[in-house]
C-alpha cells in the first residue's frame, strides 16, 4: 500500500473516531459541553490508539459516568443539597400521582350484568326488583361502579354470604359492625344494626352494606351491594416509575436554578428564598398525605382496599390545592432563575499618573 493510502486510511479512522466522541459528548449538559467539550475531545483523540475507529469501552464508561455526574452536580453548600432533596421528594410524589393516573386509564369498569350476578350471589336468591345506581365520582374509577339496593330479607346472614362468594372465587376481607341510626317504618322507630364487608376478585371489589332490624316483630335485612374495581395490576410499577422520574426532574431543576442564581443580584436571591420557603410551607402537609395514600397501591395488602386511587387525591381532592400552589411557587423560581442576570463584577478604578 502506498504512503498516501496509509494517510487516507488514518484520516478516515481519525474522522470516524472523532464523530463517535462528539456524539458521546452530547450526553453532557450544554453549558458544560460548550465550556469544556473541545478540551475533552482533544484529550481523548490524543490518547486514542492509531487506526482506532470506535471509542474504547473504558472511554465510553468514563464519558457516561462524567455526564451523569455533571447532570446531578449541585452548587457547593448545604442549602443547595437540602433544596434538591426537598424538590425531589415533592416532585417525586407528583410523578407518582401521574403514574397512578396513567395506569388507571386502562381500568375496565364492571358491567350491569356482572353487578346483578354478584348481588344475587351475596343475596343467595335471584333479585326480584333490583335498583341499579351508576356512580361517577369526578372521574374517580375506584368509586365508579354499580350499586344495587335489595329488598328486605328475613334469612340473610353474613357468614352464608361470604361462603357463597368464596365458592365463586372471591376473597372476603374484614367486616365491621356498628350501631345504625333508627329506621323509621310506618311511623315507628325501629332499632337497627349495620354491617359492612368487602371481597376482592381479579381486580374487582364488592362492598356489601347490610342494615338489620333488631326490633322484635319487624326483623329483616336490607342489602346494598356495590361492585367496583380495586386498581389495575400495573399501578404499583407505574407509581414507582413516575415517582423516580419526578424525583430526578426535581433534583435536576434545582441544580439548574442553583447555578443560574450564583453571583446574581441580592434582590433576586432574596425573592427565590421567599418563594422557596412559601412553596415548602404549602407542600409539607399535602406531600406527606400523598405519600401515605401512595403506599396503599404501591405496597398492596392493606385492608380494606383504599377508597380513592392515588391520582384522585393529587388532582381532585381539595387538600391538593396547597400542592398546586407549591408547584406554582416552584415555577416562579425557575422563571426568576431564567431571567436572572449576573451581578456586575467590581472593576479597578482608573488612576492618573
Amino acid at each position: 500500500m502506498t504512503a498516501s493510502g496509509e494517510v487516507m486510511r488514518e484520516l478516515s479512522a481519525h474522522a470516524r473516531l472523532e464523530r463517535w466522541y462528539r456524539r458521546l459528548l452530547w450526553a453532557y449538559p450544554i453549558g458544560y459541553r460548550r465550556a469544556h467539550g473541545e478540551e475533552i475531545l482533544t484529550m481523548l483523540m490524543d490518547s486514542a490508539e492509531p487506526d482506532r475507529r470506535v471509542p474504547a469501552r473504558a472511554d465510553v464508561v468514563d464519558l457516561v459516568r462524567g455526564a451523569v455526574r455533571q447532570w446531578f452536580r449541585l452548587p457547593i453548600g448545604r442549602t443547595a443539597v437540602v433544596a434538591a432533596v426537598l424538590s425531589a421528594v415533592i416532585l417525586g410524589a407528583v410523578g407518582a400521582g401521574v403514574g397512578s393516573w396513567l395506569a388507571w386509564q386502562a381500568a375496565a369498569l364492571p358491567s350491569d350484568a356482572s353487578a346483578i350476578h354478584t348481588a344475587e350471589t351475596v343475596r343467595g336468591v335471584p333479585l326480584r326488583a333490583p335498583e341499579l345506581s351508576h356512580h361517577d365520582w369526578l372521574g374517580n374509577p375506584r368509586r365508579n361502579g354499580v350499586t344495587i339496593a335489595d329488598e328486605q330479607s328475613s334469612d340473610w346472614t353474613l357468614e352464608a354470604a361470604k361462603a357463597r362468594l368464596r365458592a365463586e372465587g372471591w376473597t372476603p376481607g374484614g367486616s365491621e359492625m356498628y350501631s345504625g341510626a333508627p329506621v323509621v317504618r310506618e311511623g315507628r322507630q325501629l332499632e337497627a344494626a349495620s354491617e359492612e364487608f368487602y371481597a376482592t376478585k381479579d381486580g374487582a371489589v364488592v362492598t356489601v352494606s347490610a342494615v338489620t332490624i333488631l326490633t322484635p316483630g319487624a326483623v329483616g335485612t336490607s342489602l346494598a351491594t356495590h361492585l367496583g374495581v380495586t386498581g389495575p395490576r400495573g399501578e404499583p410499577v407505574a407509581i414507582m416509575l413516575g415517582g423516580l422520574v419526578g424525583a430526578v426532574i426535581g433534583w435536576l431543576l434545582t441544580g439548574w436554578a442553583g447555578y443560574r442564581l450564583r453571583r446574581r443580584t441580592l434582590p433576586r436571591r432574596l425573592t427565590v428564598v421567599a418563594l422557596g420557603l412559601t412553596a415548602l410551607w404549602l407542600a409539607a402537609g399535602p406531600t406527606i398525605g400523598l405519600y401515605d395514600t401512595l403506599a396503599d397501591p404501591a405496597f398492596p395488602g392493606s385492608e380494606p382496599p383504599p377508597a380513592d386511587p392515588a391520582y384522585f387525591w393529587l388532582f381532585l381532592d381539595h387538600r391538593a390545592q396547597q400542592l398546586h400552589g407549591a408547584l406554582a411557587m416552584g415555577l416562579a423560581i425557575l422563571v426568576v432563575a431564567a431571567m436572572s442576570r449576573r451581578q456586575p463584577e467590581a472593576r479597578p478604578t482608573a488612576t492618573v499618573t
